[in-house]
């Protein structure tokens, strides 16, 4: 019997791919979490200063917004991969994005007074982000780490 090479796709494609499908599945929960009253849709939205005043809340800052988290997701994505996709479990992806949670709400919101604050938002929303932050770690990690082990020899 012949032994036959499927395709498989590279890992750093793979990475941005996850990283792109992982930004927009954190938007699409945000706008949920929005429209069921968990947070408000300008905890984590920023305003745009160079969009005119009626197109701040608009189907254009939306955009600009699910491009920017997108594009952010496929550059985390790819530091995942590159520095821990050798784990063989999720929790680390997961571990990752509550730094990374804890670096957004207490280092910039906190410290820094440039992003939003814990002490700003309410309790339920603080939770709400929390597990959106979660959600993404486990989705990047998973989708990462999970075949790791059977490449072991292969580029």
């Amino acid at each position: 019997m012949q032994n036959i090479e499927l395709p498989t796709i590279k890992k750093t494609s793979l990475s941005v791919v996850t990283g792109f499908v992982g930004g927009v599945f954190f938007c699409a929960f945000y706008e949920l979490f929005a429209l069921f009253n968990f947070i408000k849709r300008s905890t984590l939205m920023p305003d745009w200063p160079f969009l005119t005043a009626s197109w701040q809340g608009g189907f254009v800052a939306h955009a600009i917004w699910w491009g920017m988290i997108s594009a952010i997701s496929i550059l985390w994505a790819i530091i995942y991969q590159y520095l821990v996709k050798k784990a063989e479990t999720m929790w680390a992806g997961i571990w990752i994005n509550v730094f990374l949670f804890v670096v957004i709400f207490i280092l910039l919101g906190w410290a820094l007074d440039t992003g939003p604050s814990l002490i700003d938002i309410k309790r339920r929303a603080a939770i709400a982000i929390a597990c959106l932050f979660v959600l993404h770690g486990a989705f990047v990690g998973y989708s990462i780490s999970y075949d790791e082990p059977y490449h072991e020899g292969r580029p």
